[in-house]
């Protein structure tokens, strides 16, 4: 692991976050980390360096994980069973190493990603406090709405991951006689909970929101600082957004239903498509069609009318901070789980056929009427109740 530079406990102490590799995952917290140093704790990040500029930026410290030939990818995140063999591969690895870092930091709390099952081993073996970090919507029990939505998304998939059940017994079992780490189950793996528990979104996307436990930051996305193409404003009128992120995105059938489909109409199209860029900058674009790898995405909702999205949860979230509508049509099972409660929420429709996408989009800007309370949550991001409870909770557990 490698270290940028030493960390020096000041104020309030040091809080130690493990943090999941995954644009999705850390985006939302770079406001928490933000305010936690502005408050007066010391902050020491654990991710991979593709995040370290944007760690670095928020005042805390960054420290590098070593994954060696563990073969992580952000696409793993679909494939349960391989992802937990991953986690718990990963611990086994570095669990000392993590062990060691953490006692000489002397860390006052622990905050870890929800599937950053080390952070709970670390904490739990050193008697530390710890709150997990929800970006996703979890399911901490079998028996709750959550998983079974889940379930209805993933459990078909994980049939072709059978091969992965050896390797997750395995370190389950090596875990748990050198640790004695409670909870190795699929969900005590995936979805760490603690005695508290900080959601990056609001209240009513989660099927299961309201408990003791849980505190909803409210859409923390909204407030990361993006300063991709400042200086272009989209001043176009009926601007369609259409991006379905980095990871899980679609291939050439779905963007050349977009051109056809959108292509000489009233609206101004501006389609984000990383990297598909290269190839479809090839193909023949309409005039009111706009092809970019990456744009200013708070940019371009300040302005959009509706965003085409698979349904990742922080891009939904900022689009309904923003007012507008979303036609959602996910990739994989987490999005699809996003899509259905953003559709329950009145926030937006689902569409599976992408033959059916300027019908759909044309219904949903005509019918869009969201509940006003509902929509009153993706207005403010609670960062000032957050510190404060935080500073309770590591003072009385509560």
């Amino acid at each position: 692991m490698t270290t940028t530079k030493e960390t020096t406990t000041f104020g309030l102490g040091n809080i130690v976050f493990f943090g999941t590799p995954a644009y999705g995952h850390v985006n939302p917290t770079l406001p928490m980390i933000t305010e936690l140093v502005k408050y007066g704790y010391s902050v020491t990040y654990y991710d991979t360096e593709e995040f370290r500029q944007a760690i670095e930026a928020c005042g805390a410290t960054f420290r590098a994980y070593d994954f060696g030939t563990i073969p992580w990818t952000p696409q793993v995140g679909s494939r349960i069973l391989e992802l937990t063999e991953l986690l718990l591969r990963f611990t086994d690895v570095q669990m000392e190493e993590l062990l060691r870092q953490t006692k000489e930091l002397h860390p006052v709390l622990i905050l870890h990603d929800t599937i950053a099952f080390w952070g709970r081993a670390v904490a739990q073996t050193l008697g530390i406090r710890a709150v997990s970090v929800n970006t996703i919507i979890t399911a901490y029990r079998y028996t709750g709405k959550a998983f079974f939505l889940y379930a209805t998304h993933f459990t078909g998939s994980s049939l072709l991951e059978l091969k992965a059940i050896s390797g997750i017994l395995k370190y389950k079992k090596r875990l748990k006689k050198r640790y004695g780490i409670k909870r190795t189950d699929l969900l005590g793996v995936l979805m760490n909970e603690e005695k508290w528990n900080i959601f990056t979104y609001p209240c009513p996307v989660h099927p299961e929101g309201k408990r003791k436990n849980r505190f909803f930051l409210g859409p923390a996305a909204v407030l990361r600082e993006d300063t991709f193409e400042a200086e272009e404003d989209y001043s176009y009128d009926n601007l369609i957004y259409v991006s379905l992120g980095t990871i899980f995105n679609a291939g050439p059938e779905f963007y050349r239903a977009v051109l056809s489909q959108f292509g000489g109409t009233k609206y101004t199209v501006v389609i984000s498509c990383g990297k598909n860029y290269e190839w479809l900058k090839r193909e023949e674009i309409p005039s009111n069609v706009i092809v970019k790898p990456y744009v200013n995405q708070k940019k371009v909702m300040e302005r959009a009318k509706l965003f085409l999205t698979a349904g990742g949860m922080n891009s939904i979230c900022e689009a309904a901070a923003y007012g507008v509508p979303c036609l959602l049509y996910p990739q994989q099972g987490e999005q699809a789980l996003n899509a259905r409660m953003f559709q329950k929420l009145g926030l937006g429709t689902v569409v599976r056929n992408e033959r059916k996408l300027f019908r759909e989009a044309e219904h949903l800007l005509r019918e869009y009427a969201p509940v006003p309370d509902v929509s009153a949550e993706f207005s403010v991001v609670r960062l000032g109740e957050f510190t404060d409870r935080l500073r309770s909770y590591q003072k009385t557990g509560e």
